[in-house]
């Protein structure tokens, strides 16, 4: 406080409002909604690599079905504006995100009878887990540990949702599960391999146990070390879009 009486008022109100340039490069996501019925769907940004998920409308409000992930690209960032461009199939669509205005812009063709410019109300929501995929309730405190095992490979699991998704390293490859039980130290999980397994994550030991199937000696029981890491988010969809 003493520094900070030694500089000039206008100088101490610029340090106090001016923002930290590491936290507005953390990721993001938005929820907006549009079309008839009105449908909502998703956009995680990572600013720092310029790279985005889209999440499509589900096609069927009711059921949540219909919903693809789709990588893109950011363009241009200007004064809260994200232009990007997503690839869809062989063609495009060209977006604008507008931070302050919590908007959405769907770029229309010069002849608005065939493709009109749409504008759509958006809201900002924390980074979208891996978890949420074609989820209708979001996943609001998962947990991701990685594995050295043959490779990277990783887990992420949410208690309330009782969700569990594994990763196979840099080949994309997941696999769903479920959540049976969640104490302080171990969480258990149930993952559908290409036989069902029991997988436990101990936070006190830090290993992934996949218990064996009796009988197979193929599938024996397996302990590996694990750590705990940032919560796996949408934006592994960029880097493994078949998943």
């Amino acid at each position: 406080m003493k520094r900070l009486a030694g500089l000039p008022l206008a100088l101490i109100l610029l340090l106090m409002l001016t923002p930290d340039p590491a936290a507005a490069a953390e990721p993001f996501s938005v929820r907006c909604e549009g079309g008839v019925p009105v449908r909502p769907y998703f956009a995680t940004f990572d600013v720092d690599t310029k790279t985005v998920v889209f999440e499509t409308p589900p096609i069927n409000v009711e059921t949540n079905f219909g919903i693809n992930a789709y990588s893109g690209e950011i363009n241009s960032t200007n004064n809260g504006k994200f232009e990007f461009v997503v690839r869809i199939g062989p063609g495009r669509v060209d977006l604008i995100f507008d931070r302050n205005q919590k908007t959405m812009t769907w770029q229309g063709l010069e002849d608005p009878t065939f493709r009109p410019t749409l504008v759509h109300k958006c809201t900002d929501t924390p980074p979208r887990s891996i978890l949420s995929f074609r989820v209708r309730d979001p996943i609001l405190h998962p947990i991701s540990v990685r594995c050295e095992h043959t490779g990277a490979v990783y887990f992420t699991m949410d208690a309330a949702s009782k969700t569990a998704l594994y990763e196979r390293g840099r080949e994309g490859r997941g696999f769903r599960g479920e959540v049976t039980d969640a104490g302080q130290d171990e969480v258990t999980l149930s993952m559908n391999f290409d036989v069902p397994r029991r997988v436990v994550w101990s936070r006190s030991r830090q290993t992934i146990t996949v218990e064996g199937i009796e009988g197979d000696a193929s599938r024996p029981r397996t302990v590996v070390q694990c750590q705990e890491v940032p919560p796996r988010t949408m934006m592994e969809f960029y880097r493994a879009p078949q998943r």
